[in-house]
């Protein structure tokens, strides 16, 4: 067993790429433009001859610019990835890895629901591909690097009242339907620290 630490640069694409209102009568839900940002994983995992696997929790907080005003928004991921290696006998192992995503997006006072602000939260799932190195350093010391695909659609957004598919969610008031998830994806470069116990 080890425990991960690591560092992934983050760079979003697709619908957090813009400012954007989704609108269900009386409520409102501001999905923001998230910049390039760095975040931090800590997770526990195992390792056999193999390859390795890992659960992790991801955590990133950045602000976001609106037209009245910025707010703080939050980007986490509980994460479960595999990775299998080639070379096992040789103590750098080049891998694969395979994996899901359980995002969560929380923007301060991103919602408003019957005249009152609230936080808003949207809630998903995803997928995550990618190769890299893994180093033996030690016996006790695991070192990673590698480049990471993450597909991610939100499901849900939560905010002052009842939650709501997002499917459902309207671009305008009383407008058409967005009618699909709101997706997005990045390519990440990521570097971390194992500490076999």
């Amino acid at each position: 067993m080890f425990i991960l630490f690591s560092g992934q640069a983050l760079e979003f694409q697709r619908d957090l790429t813009v400012n954007r209102t989704l609108w269900h009568f009386e409520k409102a839900f501001s999905i923001p433009r998230l910049d390039r940002d760095t975040a931090l994983a800590v997770g526990i995992g195992g390792k056999n001859r193999g390859g390795t696997w890992d659960v992790s929790f991801l955590h990133s907080t950045q602000t976001a610019m609106f037209e009245d005003g910025s707010r703080t928004v939050t980007f986490q991921a509980l994460e479960i990835n595999g990775r299998s290696f080639f070379f096992k006998k040789f103590f750098i192992h080049p891998y694969f890895q395979g994996g899901i995503s359980i995002p969560f997006i929380r923007v301060e006072n991103g919602a408003s629901y019957e005249g009152a602000i609230s936080n808003a939260a949207y809630f998903g799932a995803g997928l995550n591909a990618g190769a890299g190195l893994m180093i033996e350093v030690g016996p006790s010391i695991l070192f990673n690097a590698g480049l990471m695909y993450r597909w991610i659609g939100f499901l849900y957004a939560f905010g002052g009242g009842k939650g709501r598919d997002i499917n459902n969610l309207r671009v305008e008031y009383l407008g058409p339907e967005f009618g699909r998830l709101l997706r997005t994806d990045t390519v990440t470069l990521t570097a971390g620290l194992g500490f076999v116990f």
